[in-house]
């Protein structure tokens, strides 16, 4: 979600001017019945429960057929990507508890066990879309129970759960009372006021779910967070004070899941953009079915086509090949109808209930902890390689981020030369992706690599940096761990190196890739023209690399 925002600034002026004339947010009292509650009200609460299959997904609600809302473009022009069926149109809308009711209905049957609303409720804006389109989900939610519970064949299932995504863009977008920022001044979360703001848009919207509908984790209702980026500060301190508010309000914890740029202690983090590709964590995975924001006025072009369904699936088979035992139990599909950026799983004009069916055969097979086989023409292959523009089982990724390559002539070879990007990176990098069905998250596996390189004075060293098991060797929990450094001279010649790498992973957690060169020195150039890559046995371990090998952090491929 690079957030998409149709909303007019004149009305994110008036949002900010009504909220400047409000009292401190202290003083406030939540929009719903349901704030304060006692410990009485959890009683009996049905809850997953950690370490146990579950999945969700973001549930966008924010259109509105009848203003045109996240339906039409200001200039009048189509807002969205994928549409809905043509039948859904003429009630499509937050307020409506029939449309709720239909993707509810549509949720179950996809097999999903919570979603999460994307929350844009700022606190004493309580007339916006974020709250007023909440009691129309409950009603809906209500119908579904009560079919549920009359249903003596088991046929009616039961709604999913209620969690919370927090959309943290208001942070940015939005001012709050008892501040003295001035719109579109984003908000600091190291002061007081701005964990109040904080902490009260999460109580505005529990205030307005009966506790009962809350999708919960170990008794703890669910709240993912959106990016950090749109805090004007952070500390480790924020989530501490929003545990200690939410339970002396609610009488319980939160579960709260941090994208990966927040720092602090939470119950468990994620990384956004699983609908780019699968994106694993220690407890969740992301994952989607492609990306395509066309219809988005002012963004750079972006697709990851859908392939017919075939990139879905490939992104689920993925993750059912991880060991059962240490795969994220957490999936968050992204999303459930993002129509604007088309991430949409949900029912649609394109491709009918085809996501709907997909995810409950998948969902079903996640919950039941099943392991699928590698597959391939790689499963049982000596090695896989790389030369030239040859692939087999081995391939290096289109150039672009920061990992930039030009491929030319080096004494009648075809080779690749890195080339830094952007120009002031403190190094070049080569992204290289292994075939799942050749090595796949084998964690107590290493690999040997054979790197043909030219001595020719481009760089000063290189080193390889991959995705392994141990999540103590590298930022991002071992997703870059380095080898030892291999200097480069000017001799003019090629040379051949090879390199243990103990306790591989590879499950593309390297910003897609299992592992890259990482070129130092001089021009950061790197000349290559064949990698192989073979498993050994078991675990060989190399000499340890240098102090000064520590990876720096990469610049996100999504």
């Amino acid at each position: 979600m690079n957030s998409i925002r149709v909303l007019t600034s004149s009305f994110l002026i008036a949002a900010a001017a009504s909220m400047a004339n409000a009292g401190p947010l202290s003083e406030t009292a939540a929009p719903g019945p349901y704030c304060p509650l006692d410990a009485q009200a959890h009683t009996g609460a049905e809850s997953f429960v950690s370490r146990r299959p579950v999945v969700g997904t973001t549930y966008f609600y924010w259109y509105d057929v009848y203003s045109g809302a996240h339906i039409r473009n200001a200039d009048g022009t189509d807002a969205l990507t994928t549409h809905p069926p043509a039948s859904a149109m003429a009630d499509l809308s937050y307020k409506s508890a029939e449309w709720h009711y239909s993707q509810l209905r549509d949720i179950r049957e996809a097999g999903i066990d919570f979603i999460m609303p994307v929350f844009w409720g700022v606190p004493g804006q309580y007339t916006s879309w974020s709250f007023v389109g909440l009691p129309p989900l409950v009603e809906a939610h209500n119908r579904m129970l009560a079919e549920a519970a009359a249903d003596t064949g088991g046929t009616r299932p039961a709604p999913p759960k209620i969690g919370l995504f927090y959309d943290t863009s208001t942070l940015h977008w939005y001012v709050g009372s008892g501040t003295s920022l001035q719109p579109g001044e984003k908000i600091d979360l190291t002061t007081d006021a701005g964990r109040e703001w904080f902490y009260v848009t999460i109580r505005d919207f529990f205030s307005m779910i009966p506790p009962d509908k809350w999708a919960r984790i170990d008794g703890k209702p669910i709240v993912f967070l959106y990016s950090a980026g749109f805090a004007k500060a952070i500390d480790d301190k924020l989530f501490a004070d929003t545990q200690r508010r939410f339970q002396k309000d609610f009488a319980t914890r939160l579960f709260i899941v941090r994208e990966e740029s927040w720092p602090g202690q939470a119950d468990a983090s994620y990384r956004w953009g699983g609908a780019l590709g699968l994106t694993i964590g220690d407890q969740v995975a992301g994952l989607g079915p492609g990306y395509d924001h066309s219809a988005v006025p002012g963004r750079q072009p972006l697709i990851v086509s859908r392939q017919r369904g075939a990139f879905y699936n490939r992104q689920w088979e993925r993750l059912l090949r991880m060991k059962t035992a240490r795969r994220p139990w957490i999936v968050h599909v992204e999303t459930w109808n993002e129509w604007h950026e088309g991430t949409d799983i949900a029912r649609s004009e394109e491709y009918g209930d085809h996501y709907i069916r997909a995810t409950a055969r998948y969902a079903q097979m996640f919950r039941a902890g099943t392991q699928l086989d590698p597959q391939g023409p790689f499963a049982r292959a000596a090695r896989v390689r790389w030369f030239g523009r040859q692939v087999e089982g081995l391939e290096l990724l289109p150039s672009g981020n920061d990992g930039c390559w030009q491929t030319g002539n080096a004494d009648g070879s075809i080779a690749v030369t890195s080339t830094p990007c952007p120009a002031d990176n403190p190094a070049g990098y080569l992204y290289f992706r292994v075939d799942d069905g050749y090595m796949y998250d084998e964690m107590e596996r290493s690999a040997e690599l054979t790197v043909v390189f030219r001595d020719d004075g481009g760089c000063e060293r290189f080193r390889v940096e991959y995705d392994g098991s141990d999540p103590q060797a590298s930022v991002r929990e071992g997703a870059f761990r380095p080898s030892r450094e291999i200097n480069v001279g000017s001799s003019g010649t090629w040379r051949t190196v090879k390199l243990i790498l103990p306790q591989v992973r590879f499950i593309d957690r390297a910003n897609n890739a299992d592992f890259r060169l990482a070129v130092f020195g001089n021009q950061r150039r790197l000349t290559i023209r064949e990698i192989l890559l073979r498993k050994l046995p078991g675990v060989e371990i190399e000499a340890s690399p240098a102090e000064n090998a520590q990876p720096q952090p990469a610049a996100a491929t999504q």
